[in-house]
């Protein structure tokens, strides 16, 4: 079961789990569900290796100010108490019509905004859990 963590106890939570996957939503968020029915299943696929919560954005305010947290569902993940900052490239081209060079875009973000796919997430995951390892 998805833990739903209040802002007294989510420090606590986040460093006392290896890896931990947190769930930013809002009980009026028809997306959010959405997301909340993949997560038990990723809870219920993962629930040895992993630890997933769940933060009502609505109820806990300051822990959604201190993640920038802006939209819901936003999920952020935790390796070993530390925020995972993703670095994404992408092949998107820019400046095709004025005849100059691709170029790479990266990003770097430290939450997954919108509905996640339980194929990237189980991806990310399976990541994390061979970094934990290695370390």
């Amino acid at each position: 079961m998805v833990t739903e963590l209040k802002e007294d106890k989510f420090s606590e939570f986040v460093s006392s789990n290896s890896i931990v996957l947190v769930d930013f939503s809002a009980t009026w968020c028809g997306p959010c569900k959405m997301q909340g029915k993949i997560l038990e299943g990723i809870e219920a696929e993962y629930g040895d290796k992993i630890a997933v919560a769940k933060v009502d954005v609505d109820e806990s305010p300051n822990i959604a100010r201190e993640f920038n947290i802006y939209a819901v569902p936003s999920l952020v993940l935790f390796i070993k108490g530390k925020l995972v900052v993703f670095n994404e490239e992408s092949g998107e081209k820019t400046g095709e019509e004025s005849g100059e060079e691709s170029k790479e875009l990266s990003m770097e973000s430290s939450k997954l905004v919108g509905v996640q796919s339980e194929e990237l997430l189980k991806k990310i995951i399976d990541d994390l859990i061979s970094a934990a390892g290695s370390k």
